[in-house]
């Protein structure tokens, strides 16, 4: 069970109201007493709903088994604080998990397969937890498909992501829990490879149906040899509220451990731990100016050390994925750090660790920066159709596509989707992973469906004279370092959506240092200039294959060479060093971007955010997040603290 985890705690100052009191809450407490020092409350709930402007509830050391639903503001510069307790080396010493229930009365279930157990459970858990641990949980559609006469021999590809309906080919829920315990998945994701089912799951898959929560052990255990809990509903839910603060709470147990609703505002979360869930924060559409700062993410899955492997040789955290999504989801990633649909929202300083999706960035007018995104099986950073904003000195590591721009097209935005992305840092293994994936759905759903027809081989392209034609937005993605990806795989590969739409697509990818990708083609993208491509090994594309050779004009590529004749490469702390070195190719390779023209058009472009007139020396600044001389030392202790944190966490969880 995992009791005390470490970081260090960041002061808060803040101005209050002369009458502001610190309310006290306490597991040895009753909600009968004052709720002072000596004489605390017994339960957050009850301080909630005391609490008022400038008051700070302070929450002492214990497990508190609460859901609670946060209905009081505060004021502009008296905010309501609910504060967690830190030991002395930084341990999160205040815990707060969803109701649960206990589950120790199991029977074994024969009728549904060998080494399935079951237990009477009311209601489908929220989620289901073995020794502090989520374990897998099959969605309810697919626990309500009719059994199989016969077991499958292999999982294959529609086995387990067909679209539910009368063609649906998905295994039945009661089935996947009476798989072999040897049993194989192939699907193409993995090409010729296949991965084994169950080790995935740590050999453990629950599912629920008619009153009962089944859970199969591959392995022989028995459910008695565990802790087991199923938790039901969120944990802090806030609606309609502002000017709210919490602070120093592990928080964990619950679909989602904040989740805000119905236009909450002004709402800050930050130096706390959270864990589990569908997501640890979840900030809908109607909410604004929310700030997320310092905390520490993970999904506390009972095997997170699979999360973010995804290469030909290894392609079990591809495999976790397609069960996150359409095992434990029905079609959509179930599992994220912060999912965002609000306006205005601030996400720094955040170290989120081994999970599906890092950071949803599907609201307007986002900041998001100096975080760490780590093995993510998805995808680090997403944004989404109604957002834009500015992403920026970020490091992405080790994850299945490190920055992934969604939809792109789906339906008409005022304002107009704009998105910065500079100066970050995605770093992969040299073989595994994309870079930039870029998506579009708008021939499916939204305003854009009337726009399209089919064309003579019967592929839906954008008609010729659109009726209501859509304005994608403006993408600028310039200076940032990619370091390693997939042979062949995505640098910005956006030429598929381009022939679909007969249009050039508004991305402005500039300065920056990729793994060439052979699909990479100037004629598609407004603008691909000043950019360093290069390759790892002789089994990739050799760089004579480049398909257009207008990207020679405009960009510089290098082809195979070894990793220090661009970088300086030694590297601290398991962090390549991808600082420019001596006589490197990525010197005074870039374009001027405060006083180039650019796309195809010709337009001057106005200044990009983060570069201010004379930011390079010499005649032309140098590709990638850093100039000549730059220091890499700020992304070191990012990367060093969320190594330390990395270790605590599995130390604690063992």
């Amino acid at each position: 069970m995992l009791k005390k985890i470490l970081l260090a705690a960041v002061p808060v100052l803040c101005l209050l109201p002369a009458d502001a009191k610190t309310i006290y809450v306490s597991n040895a407490g009753n909600d009968k007493n004052p709720g002072s020092a000596k004489a605390p409350f017994k339960t957050i709930a009850f301080a909630a709903r005391k609490a008022l402007p400038g008051d700070t509830v302070k929450i002492l050391p214990g497990l508190y088994r609460e859901q609670i639903q946060f209905t009081r503001s505060g004021k502009k510069g008296a905010p309501i604080t609910f504060a967690g307790t830190r030991g002395k080396k930084g341990e999160f010493l205040t815990i707060v998990e969803s109701d649960g229930v206990a589950l120790n009365k199991w029977e074994l279930a024969p009728e549904i397969g060998k080494n399935v157990w079951k237990a009477k459970v009311a209601k489908r858990p929220a989620i289901v937890m073995m020794d502090g641990k989520m374990i897998a949980q099959i969605n309810s559609r697919t626990m309500a498909l009719k059994r199989w006469k016969k077991l499958p021999d292999l999982i294959q590809e529609n086995d387990i992501w067909s679209a539910f309906g009368p063609k649906c080919k998905r295994i039945p829920g009661l089935d996947l829990l009476a798989l072999d315990k040897d049993i194989q998945v192939k699907h193409q994701y993995f090409r010729k490879r296949r991965e084994q089912f169950w080790p995935v799951l740590n050999y453990v898959l629950s599912g629920w149906s008619n009153g009962f929560l089944y859970v199969r052990f591959a392995n022989g255990s028995t459910p008695q040899k565990h802790k087991f809990t199923a938790a039901f509903g969120e944990g802090f839910t806030l609606s309609g509220v502002s000017n709210m603060k919490f602070t120093d709470l592990h928080m964990r147990g619950s679909r989602y451990q904040f989740h805000l609703v119905k236009q909450c505002s002004f709402i800050t979360i930050e130096n706390c731990l959270l864990m589990h869930g569908g997501a640890r924060i979840r900030i809908d559409s109607e909410c604004s100016n929310v700030t997320v700062n310092n905390n520490i993410m993970t999904a506390g899955f009972v095997r997170d050390d699979l999360f973010g492997l995804r290469s030909s040789a290894d392609m079990r955290g591809g495999l976790l994925y397609l069960i996150f999504k359409y095992i434990i989801g029905t079609s959509l990633s179930d599992d994220v750090g912060v999912t965002n649909r609000g306006k205005n929202t601030l996400i720094t300083n955040n170290v989120i660790l081994r999970g599906l999706i890092g950071v949803q960035a599907f609201g307007p007018d986002v900041k998001l920066h100096d975080n760490v995104i780590r093995e993510m099986s998805s995808v680090g950073i997403v944004t989404g159709p109604y957002g834009g904003g500015h992403f920026y000195e970020n490091l992405v590591m080790n994850c299945g596509i490190p920055l992934r721009i969604h939809r792109i097209r789906e339906a008409h935005r005022d304002p107009l989707r704009t998105e910065y992305h500079y100066r970050n840092l995605f770093v992969q293994a040299p073989h595994g992973g994309s870079n930039v994936f870029v998506h579009c759905s708008s021939m499916l759903i939204g305003d854009d469906v009337i726009n399209f027809e089919k064309d003579k081989k019967g592929k839906l392209v954008y008609k010729k004279n659109p009726p209501k034609p859509v304005d994608p937005g403006r993408f600028y993605i310039y200076h940032n370092t990619f370091w390693g990806g997939q042979d062949g795989g995505y640098g910005l590969q956006v030429d598929r959506l381009a022939r679909i739409f007969r249009s050039v697509l508004p991305f402005y990818f500039i300065n920056n240092i990729v793994k060439f990708c052979p699909r990479h083609n100037s004629r598609w993208i407004d603008a691909m200039e000043g950019n360093l491509f290069y390759l790892f090994g002789p089994s990739e594309v050799k760089d004579k294959s480049l398909r257009d050779p207008g990207l020679y004009k405009v960009n510089r590529s290098i082809g195979i060479v070894k990793h220090e004749k661009i970088w300086n490469n030694k590297g601290k702390y398991g962090l390549p060093d991808m600082t420019v070195s001596a006589n490197s190719p990525a010197e005074a390779s870039g374009i001027d971007i405060n006083k180039v023209k650019l796309g195809k058009d010709g337009r001057q472009m106005p200044p990009l955010p983060g570069f201010k007139a004379g930011y390079f020396k010499g005649k032309a600044p140098a590709a990638g997040a850093f100039q000549v001389g730059e220091s890499q030392e700020k992304f070191y202790r990012m990367h060093r603290r969320t190594e330390e944190i990395s270790k605590m966490l599995r130390a604690a969880s063992k």
